[in-house]
C-alpha cells in the first residue's frame, strides 16, 4: 500500500458531494487503500454527523456504512493496524515543524503522521495545509480539489 487518503476523501466517496467524483478516480488509481484505527473513528462519525444535522437519514446512514464495510470486507479498504504511539509522536514533531507556518490542525497532522509510519509515498486530501506538510516530507500529493477545478 502507498497511497494514504484523508478521511474527508473517503466520505466522498460514499456521500455524494462537490469533491465525490474526484474522490472516487483517486481510489481508482490506488489498488488497495489503507484503512487506520484514525479512519474507523472519523468516518463512520462524519456519517453520523450527517444524521445529526439532517443532510441523510438514518437509512441512508445504514446503507452508507454497510458500503463501506463491504469495501473493508473485499480489503478495497485494507486495515492497517498501526503503533499510535508513533504516530501520536511524528505528528507533534510535524507540529513542530511545520503549524506556525501553515496554520495545521492536530488531526490533519495525524494522518500524515499516519501515512508516514505506513511508509506511503503518495497522500490525498482535499485539504491544502494538510498537503503541505505531506509535500514536505516528500510525498506525492493528491488534491482532489483541484482535479475539480480542471474538469
Amino acid at each position: 500500500m502507498t497511497t494514504y487518503v484523508d478521511s474527508s476523501v473517503l466520505v466522498a466517496v460514499y456521500v455524494p458531494e462537490r469533491f465525490s467524483k474526484a474522490a472516487r478516480q483517486a481510489l481508482r488509481g490506488a489498488p488497495q487503500v489503507p484503512f487506520t484505527q484514525l479512519h474507523e473513528l472519523e468516518i463512520p462519525n462524519a456519517f453520523e454527523l450527517l444524521v445529526g444535522r439532517g443532510l441523510i437519514s438514518r437509512e441512508e446512514c445504514r446503507a452508507i456504512q454497510a458500503q463501506l464495510y463491504e469495501d473493508i470486507e473485499t480489503q478495497r479498504l485494507t486495515r492497517l493496524s498501526l503503533d499510535l504511539d508513533t504516530v501520536f509522536t511524528n505528528a507533534a514533531e510535524l507540529s513542530r515543524a511545520y503549524t506556525a507556518k501553515l496554520l495545521t490542525r492536530s488531526l490533519d497532522l495525524l494522518h500524515v503522521a499516519a501515512a508516514q509510519v505506513a511508509m506511503c509515498t503518495a497522500f490525498v486530501s482535499a485539504d491544502d495545509r494538510q498537503l503541505a506538510v505531506a509535500r514536505a516530507l516528500g510525498l506525492a500529493a493528491l488534491d482532489i480539489k483541484r482535479r475539480v477545478r480542471r474538469a
